[in-house]
């Protein structure tokens, strides 16, 4: 066998092991793991069989089956980047929504605080005038527990 295929095993070997540890250990998630897992596949399968790499280069009209392999190298590169560009304008339009939504809810946390202050402002008021306590239920407590000694 020729050195070349021997790397080319080791290499998708050292990969597939690379790409399923990372799975395991959950930094790598399963949508992502599936083209590194074909590609490494696929990269023994030409390094076992070079007959396959020879066919599809005569297929292709690449001249060498090792430019075929660059070519395929490069395709698979370009549609990974593809992919990854497009899982970046999905997470960008997640983080603006997100980001709306938080806006939303801290204007609405800002009503909120500024209704409860008024309602402090208006009991404090209401308490600190001792004439007029009607009405509080500490003032309506006092008036039953009084009337209640008087019998």
């Amino acid at each position: 066998m020729d050195g070349w295929r021997i790397l080319s095993i080791v290499v998708a070997g050292l990969v597939l092991f690379v790409v399923l540890e990372m799975m395991r250990r959950r930094k790598l998630r399963e949508k992502y793991a599936g083209v590194w897992l074909i590609v490494s596949v696929g990269v023994v399968v030409l390094a076992v069989v070079p007959q396959a790499a020879e066919f599809l280069a005569k297929i292709t009209g690449v001249v060498t089956p090792s430019n075929f392999v660059f070519l395929l190298a490069g395709v698979v590169l370009a549609l990974v980047a593809l992919h990854l560009s497009t899982e970046v304008g999905h997470l960008e339009e997640e983080v603006r929504t997100s980001v709306e939504e938080i806006a939303l809810l801290r204007c609405e946390l800002e009503d909120a605080k500024k209704e409860l202050e008024g309602r402090i402002a208006e009991l404090e008021a209401r308490t600190s005038a001792p004439d007029d306590v009607k009405g509080l239920p500490e003032a309506d407590a006092v008036a039953k527990a009084s009337s209640v000694r008087a019998r």
